[in-house]
Formats: structure tokens, sequence, C-alpha cells
């Protein structure tokens, strides 16, 4: 088995933007390597009409994410994809090299405000599958205040019956998946009546977090069986990540301290005959030096198992490697039809499908969203066992680096260049 690296970020951003000096890649921390997988969760990303607006019809992201994609970008990684729930938001990052191992990308969403018509409060997700082993996150953003934590609970198991996913999947239900990871603003408080405000401070600063752990209503939940007693959580060894004075690291007196940011997780170790499946948690923070909102950011990182490419092909797991591959047809021009020639392997055909699609993207693009143009791929046959499917000449105003990439259901990608055709012999590349 082969391990691959995955970086969880949860956040309460408390309707605030990023300011211009945030420095969002230093959440990755001074762990050896780079994460493969970065996936953001964000919750109370400002929603006024206004910003829906920009965010969606100008921007296409949240400020958020657009801050994080620019400073992750420099370090190798692709915004792969996002899903929006008012101001709940889910965003996966990707390190380039590992995108086209990437399959079956979907996501989902679950309503809880106002009895589950409107998305203040909700739940939504990203699964995917990579190098043969599949995974669900979710970000979920509960009710509010000590005295909701019936509510809390209630909306757990009602995500669990009705956050589902394709039946093409083979995962329609969350723990169906090999591993999940379950984070966001949980909103679990401590216990009311049992400490005074500045009780908590005291023995934060004491480090005697074991005394408020023991009445903090998210491990009571899980022990008792009642919410997300399925999943594991190593328990915080950070101080409560919420509620701060915005611009300090000072608490808040509004609010008792608590935890209420959480990373939990859980591994289907026997999914596989004689292959045994783990994930490991290597870290659990909260980020002190980050001062624009009342809470602090969350991060976790870990490792899961995944399928080595010489045991993908002993046990003929499909469309581990990608199935299609680009044949190099320059040298290619400005002002000229592009011709896209690949082939798939006659094992690999079926796998291909009428809604496939190859876009095309500038190279010092990071955000797999976002496409120069694209064109619907071609299931038949044209010559010499490959395909060919043309972009019009239009698509390449201006010479430069350009990646092919094919839908999300089997990436593969190519690189090449555009050269400006103005010369009346231009030189061939």
């Amino acid at each position: 088995m082969d391990s691959l690296s995955i970086q969880v970020v949860t956040w309460n951003v408390a309707t605030m933007f990023p300011g211009e000096d945030a420095n969002l890649a230093s959440l990755l921390g001074d762990h050896k390597g780079k994460p493969d997988i970065l996936m953001l969760a964000l919750q109370e990303v400002k929603s006024q009409p206004q910003n829906l607006l920009a965010d969606n019809l100008v921007a296409g992201e949240d400020p958020w994410t657009s801050s994080l994609r620019g400073s992750l970008a420099p370090l190798g990684y692709i915004k792969v994809r996002s899903i929006r729930l008012v101001g709940i938001v889910l965003s996966m990052f990707c390190l380039v090299e590992k995108v086209p191992f990437i399959r079956g990308l979907e996501t989902q969403y679950t309503r809880l405000g106002f009895g589950g018509y409107w998305g203040s409060k909700g739940c939504v997700s990203i699964r995917f599958q990579i190098q043969g082993v599949s995974f669900c996150i979710l970000n979920s953003h509960l009710a509010a205040h000590t005295e909701f934590n019936e509510a809390r609970i209630e909306s757990y198991n009602k995500i669990m019956g009705e956050h589902l996913f394709s039946k093409a999947s083979g995962t329609e239900m969350i723990l169906y998946h090999d591993y999940v990871i379950w984070t966001g603003d949980l909103n679990f408080r401590l216990e009311d009546g049992v400490f005074s405000h500045s009780e908590v401070v005291r023995l934060v600063e004491e480090n005697k977090l074991g005394q408020l752990l023991a009445r903090d209503q998210l491990s009571l939940a899980r022990t008792n069986g009642e919410a997300f007693g399925e999943l594991q959580e190593n328990l915080p060894a950070f101080p409560p990540s919420y509620k701060y004075k915005i611009g300090t690291s000072e608490y808040d007196v509004k609010r008792l301290p608590a935890w209420t940011d959480r990373v939990l997780f859980k591994a289907n170790v026997a999914n596989y005959e004689s292959y045994k499946l783990s994930l490991r948690q290597h870290s659990y923070n909260a980020h002190q030096h980050f001062l624009q909102s009342d809470h602090k950011p969350v991060t976790s990182q870990f490792s899961g198992a995944v399928f080595s490419a010489a045991t993908a092909t002993s046990l003929l797991l499909p469309k581990y490697q990608p199935i299609v591959h680009f044949v190099d047809t320059g040298p290619h021009y400005c002002n000229e039809d592009l011709s896209i020639v690949y082939t798939v392997r006659i094992e690999e055909r079926r796998h291909l499908n009428s809604w496939d699609w190859i876009g095309v993207f500038r190279v010092s693009e990071s955000n797999l969203e976002d496409h120069l143009a694209y064109t619907w791929a071609s299931t038949r046959l044209v010559r010499d066992a490959a395909y060919e499917v043309v972009l019009d000449m239009t698509m390449f105003p201006a010479p430069g680096l350009f990646r092919l990439v094919t839908n999300p259901s089997q990436l593969s990608s190519r690189t090449f260049l555009s050269k400006n055709d103005q010369s009346p012999n231009p030189p061939r590349l």
C-alpha cells in the first residue's frame, strides 16, 4: 500500500474578509512535505445578496477560497472543486501531479436552517476516489448556543440518513466510503451551569483541559451513542477555539469558551480482503496567530493507506491510471483550429461516456473549474485506434502554454505550446 496525505482546515470566519496580508498558506504548518490534498472548510462566509452575486457571478468563488488558492498556486496546488451552501463552503485543493488519479467527484448538501428550508445551517460534502480508495469529506455548521444540544444531535442523525450520493458511485451513504473526515463548526459547547467564564480561562491557562473536555457536549454525545459515535476523535490538546475578541487572542466574556470547531474521522479498515486500510491523524491544532475572526482556524493532517500502482494492477482496479492518452499532433499555432487526438486502450473503452469532455486551461490557471474552453469528447474511433475532436481557432487568440484535461471521471492531462502564426513561414515547434 502507498500513503496519501490529506490536510483539513476548518474555520468560522464570522462574515469577515481576509486582509491583503493574510498568509493562509501558513495553515499548512511546518509538517514534513506538502499534503497531497488540502480541504478548506469555511462557515459564516459573508452571504448577503450582493456578496453571493459577486462571489458566484463575478469572482466565481468566495474571497477566502480565492485568497488560499493564490497562496497555494506557487506551491503546486490546483483547486479541484468547491461547493457552497449560503455561508458554508468546502473547497478541495490537490497537488497537480495527483490530480489525474482523482475519480468520481461528487458534491452534496443538506439544509438544516428553518426546518430544512434554508441553508443558514447545514452540511456540504465532496466525495471522490483516488488511487483505488474512496473519501468523503464533510463540512457542517450546526445550531449555536449551549441550550440547543439536542438540535445538534438531531441534525447529525438527519445528515446521516438524508445526505446521499448517486447510486452509481457504490457509496451512496456517508459511512460506505473507505475514509470519512467530518469537520466544521459543530457548535457543541461545555455543559451549562458547570463552569464560569473565569474558571474556564483559569483551567485553560493551567493546561487542565481534561477537566473541561469531561464536560464537552460532543464528547458526551459520542460516549452516549447519541451523535458522532461512529467516528473517532483524538480529543483536542489545544485551547478552546471559540469565542475570541476579533483582532486578539483574548476570550470574549459574552460566551463561555468552547471547542466548537472539530475534526472527526473514520476508516473502514476491513473493506478489502487481504488489504488493511488505515487513517492516521498526525496533528490536530488551533492556530492562535490568526486574528480575523472570533474563531481560531483548526487544522488536522492525516495519512491514509491507498493502493500502489503494482497492487492496483494485480487487483485489476478499474480506472486507476488515467485512461486517456493524448497524442502530440503539433506544432500548434494561433488562429488555427486545434486537432486533439487521443487513444484509449481497448480494455478501458468501456469507461467512455457520451458526456465526457476535454477542457483547455492555461498552464498558469490554478482552478480546475476555470477552463478556457471545452468540447465534448468523441466515443467513436476515427483512425488508427485513435479518437479526434477539434477546437475552434478563436480559443487561442494569443500564444502561450495550455493544458488539456479530460473530465474528472478519468482525469488525464497534457501540456502544449501555442505559437503565434503571424509570419509567412512560422517555425515548426
